[in-house]
Order: C-alpha cells, then structure tokens, then sequence
C-alpha cells in the first residue's frame, strides 16, 4: 500500500567537510533513514526528510532519554499531512548537540511527536532540509552513502535541473503526460520522506478533474493515520505515460492523489510531492546554494511501476496485524477486508507467530489465493480473495 509521510516543518542546520572519512550511510525501506547521537551519548535513529525543514522526536523516545529536556518545555500548533486540523504539541527549547558522522550542530526548539503512527521501527525523529543549509547533499542510492560536501563535481552527473528553494523547501517543476500529446506541469515539494513515486494535493487533483484529463482507470483509498500527528487520509492512484525531470522521461509510473479537506496535502501554494519512488533512481547532489539538483540513472533507472496486488497495507500491533489502508476497487475489500480490521490468520498460520516480514511475504505471489480470519470487535470473519494488480 502507498503510504503517506507527514511533510513537517521546523529548523536545522549542520556543518559540512568534504574527505571522504566523512561520509555515512544510510538505510532505505521506502524511507530514508541516517543515525545521529544526541548530546555525545544518546543514539538515535532518523527519518531524513526534505519534505521538513528542522528535527523532529518521538514522543517514546523522549521519555526514555529525559536528560534531552533541561528547561521548561514550550509549545505549537503545527499541522502534519493526515486529515486534521492543527494540533498543539510540545517543544524542547534549550540546545540539543546532534552528531552525525563527524557532523555535528547544536540547536534548539525540537517539537515531540508521536511517530509510531508512521508504522517505522526504532525510530528517534526526523531531520530536514536545514540540517544541511548552504550546502551540498550528495546522495548515493547505489552504495547507500551521503556526504555534506561544499563543492559538486558536475562531470559525473549527466542532467542539471534548476530549482525553487523557498522557506526552506526545494520545488521542482515536473512534466506529466497524462495521455498522448497532453502534459501538464506541477510544482512538486521535493520529500525524501515519503515513499511514494508522486503525490498530488488535493486541490491539484480536483483541477485535473474538472479539466477531464485523467485516464479512465482511477483506484481509490483510505489510510489510517496519514502521518505524525494522526488523521485519516483519504486519496488514490492512477497511471500516467510519462514523467519528465528536465530532459529525463520515467515512463508509466503510477500517481497518487489526496482528497483530502484538512493537512498538509489540502495546501494550494504547491501541487504535490515528488517522492523515493522516483528519486531513487538517481544519484543525486542537491547544491542548495546554486539551487540545482544534479542527476545520474543508477540500476534502478528501469525498475517498473507496479501498483499493490493485496489492495490493503497492515501494520503490526501486538499479536495481531491491523488494516491501516484499504483500496475500494481490490479484491480485498469486494471479499470483506475492512480498515481497521484484526487479521488473526492468514493461510492457515497464525498471525501472532509470523513476523512482519514473514506475513507480508504470504501477499507477494500476483494470482494466489489468500485465506484470512479477521476480527471486527468481538466477531470472527473469514475472507478470501485473490492478488492481482490493480492498475
């Protein structure tokens, strides 16, 4: 399932060196995870995010490192990307030193945020754009290293492609042909924290809509807790011919959509999120003096877009695996998979003794049939249905 991830906003920055010794790694899933010490001592686990613009905790990670908190906390109304109107959170005011490789800065005003929502393990917060302002970012999704650098060498990037840095976000103006000879420009947030290839906001979609350039066949879904700071988000799916980024054309890649009135994605002052689906393809350097963003294929460049075949997205909860995400048209939801369901069995084996990974592995197989018993409150159901793309 296509998952959303809270476009969140705060304030961070963080030193750069150009030898090699200081490069790091990082981890992927869909996300973009780095590792960063707090205060010398404290190790954390981070979403890395352009899609925010400072660092964010986790609430659960706070309260079992108390010794972040030395003054009297402060507080905000901030808005995520689900479905809900603006909520106060707290705020650590004085300075917290945040190492990462032999990078390191001391800042202050972190909100505290509940993010076991965004269905990630052990993870400490989020880190955004400023944690490397003025800057280079050089990103390499082939040996899953990055460097803040000062410099870029253009030679080994084959397409430059300019962009909009406003209020610490980077926009990118991207091509979608939709059908044959009809292209539309976006103005895309560029989010390296979220997972999905493109996401329209609401408004943006709406206009596509009304303007009746979409292609026939639109899927449609609801996610529970579209993000940090909770709220359902409701959206879909369709596939477009092509996707150009300055003269590179992605062919057939699959676009989701918010419908929704509240959050980050009913905003009008940009058109949606470009997200790792795509920029995943690339090695990339983002020069966020220059305002360019330098691009080269790697062996994900090909790589096709392929829409879900279970039609649901669970997420591990105690002994059981919950419906977090549902499309309407799969064959999941026509056989009496609901959101929010308790799914205590899956051919056969129980849930409780299945890993994450083991239960998402039963869904892979396009064409078979699967066999669940879910619980809704305190009644039993049993569902059966087959796995096939939906798109």
């Amino acid at each position: 399932m296509r998952t959303f991830i809270a476009t969140i906003f705060v304030v961070l920055s963080f030193t750069a060196c150009t030898n090699k010794q200081n490069e790091v790694r990082f981890e992927k899933d869909g996300n973009f995870y780095i590792y960063a010490v707090l205060n010398d001592s404290i190790k954390g686990r981070f979403i890395f995010d352009t899609g925010a613009d400072g660092l964010y905790l986790d609430s659960a990670f706070v309260k079992h490192h108390s010794s972040l908190i030395t003054s009297k906390l402060d507080s905000a109304n901030i808005q995520g990307a689900g479905a809900t109107k603006l909520k106060q959170v707290y705020i650590i005011t004085n300075p917290i030193k945040v190492d990462v490789g032999s990078y390191n800065y001391k800042f202050t005003n972190s909100p505290i945020l509940k993010l076991e929502n965004l269905d990630v393990d052990n993870i400490a917060g989020i880190i955004g754009n400023e944690f490397i302002k003025n800057q280079i970012l050089v990103v390499d999704n082939s040996s899953l290293r990055l460097k803040i650098d000062t410099v870029v060498n253009s030679k080994e990037y084959e397409a430059i492609v300019p962009f909009d840095y406003i209020n610490g976000r980077i926009y990118l103006k991207i091509d979608l042909e939709i059908k044959n000879n009809q292209i539309i420009t976006a103005k895309l947030l560029m989010d390296l924290g979220c997972p999905d290839a493109i996401v329209l906001n609401t408004n943006y979609y709406k206009s596509l809509k009304d303007k009746n350039v979409l292609p026939p066949k639109v899927i449609d879904y609801t996610i529970l807790h579209g993000g940090a700071l909770g709220g359902n988000c409701d959206g879909g799916d369709f596939r477009v011919l092509s996707v150009k980024i300055g003269h590179d054309r992605i062919r057939n890649p699959i676009i989701s959509f918010s419908k929704d009135s509240l959050g980050a994605f009913s905003l009008k002052n940009y058109d949606g999120l470009i997200g790792n689906e795509i920029l995943d393809r690339y090695n990339y350097a983002i020069d966020y003096r220059s305002h360019k963003l330098y691009l080269k294929k790697n062996t994900k460049s090909n790589k096709p877009f392929e829409s879900s075949i279970s039609g649901f997205y669970a997420m591990k909860k105690n002994n059981y695996e919950v419906v977090t995400s549902i499309y309407y048209q799969s064959d999941a939801f026509k056989n009496g998979i609901r959101l929010g369901d308790s799914i205590i069995y899956i051919n056969n084996k129980k849930v409780q003794d299945l890993s994450d990974d083991e239960f998402q592995k039963e869904l892979e197989i396009e064409g078979k049939t699967i066999k669940m018993t879910i619980l809704r409150g305190k009644k039993h159901i049993k569902s059966s249905f087959i796995l096939k793309h939906l798109i």
